[in-house]
């Protein structure tokens, strides 16, 4: 087991505080995320970074918020999020979030 497997995202420890902020139950994340309500809690939990985008465009909350926490956003936390991820069994890079929300938008 890594440390990714035991680290939570500040989504998965303040998942209830940040829904209330933003006027919204776990029934109607889970509606808009087009996910089963009994699912809800493996959303919360997740560590996936396009499952943390699209939860991050549903509440309108930058990204880094979900997975730091405000008070964290420091030179410790990345100021943009960047990598790689498939679609389709094709590679694509990120350097930011502007291009990750463009993959995540392709049709």
């Amino acid at each position: 087991m890594n440390g990714l497997d035991t680290e939570k995202t500040y989504f998965e420890e303040h998942a209830m505080e940040i829904l209330a902020a933003a006027n919204i139950t776990k029934a109607q994340l889970a509606r808009e995320m087009g996910i089963l309500p009994q699912n809800i809690n493996k959303l919360i939990s997740t560590k996936n970074v396009v499952m943390l985008a699209k939860v991050s465009s549903v509440l309108n909350i930058p990204l880094q918020v979900l997975i730091y926490g405000e008070q964290e956003q420091n030179e410790t936390a990345p100021s943009d999020v960047y990598g790689c991820i498939y679609i389709d069994n094709q590679p694509y890079i990120f350097n930011n979030r502007e291009e990750l929300d463009k993959l995540l938008n392709k049709e």
